[in-house]
């Protein structure tokens, strides 16, 4: 019974302090303004995108690698809010929402009131809607910032304790045989 004891207590411990030092981590990649995307009205209609969405539309990836913020490129800043533009609304250009937060009521298009999507021209950057080249002013509401999530490696105090964990097991095991022998 004690060496059942001692060995569910070790596994315990390492799982725990394995899980602690690998907590995820943010890198910035950059940022984009929501006006950046497709004009509204063209032909085809774009899609609506979350901004964890978007951020993996423009740096590659999966949306459920990044985190997204309004606060700013600094890790600390990350607030995981997100700007986004509304179909006859921009009151979100302004405040932010959820960064997995987007609305359509037409199969995913940004066509129909209402939409909201975190990569759209509507309401913001009027300079674009005469040159799509153009790219919006700094000075215009709406940039979202993201971060790419990093695994984290464990750390050497964890994988101390690691090791004395499995050493305490093994040698928990080698006493049990050779007082069964």
């Amino acid at each position: 019974m004690k060496l059942k004891t001692i060995l569910m207590t070790v596994a315990a411990v390492t799982a725990l302090s394995a899980g602690a030092a690998s907590a995820t981590t943010y890198v910035y990649v950059g940022s984009w303004h929501v006006g950046d995307g497709p004009q509204w009205s063209g032909n085809p209609d774009p899609l609506v995108y979350t901004g964890q969405e978007a951020a993996a539309l423009l740096f590659g990836g999966s949306a459920s690698q990044y985190a997204i913020s309004t606060a700013g490129p600094d890790v600390s800043l990350i607030n995981f809010r997100a700007h986004v533009d509304g179909w006859g609304d921009s009151q979100y250009l302004f405040s932010d929402v959820a960064q997995d937060y987007s609305l359509s009521t037409n199969g995913g298009f940004y066509n129909h009131y209402p939409a909201y999507s975190a990569y759209v021209l509507d309401h913001s950057c009027g300079n674009r809607y005469a040159d799509n080249s153009l790219k919006c002013a700094s000075t215009e509401p709406g940039i979202n910032y993201a971060f790419k999530a990093v695994g984290g490696v464990p750390e050497p105090a964890t994988w101390a304790l690691m090791i004395s964990g499995f050493g305490l097991a093994g040698a928990a095991l080698r006493r049990r045989r050779v007082i069964a022998a």
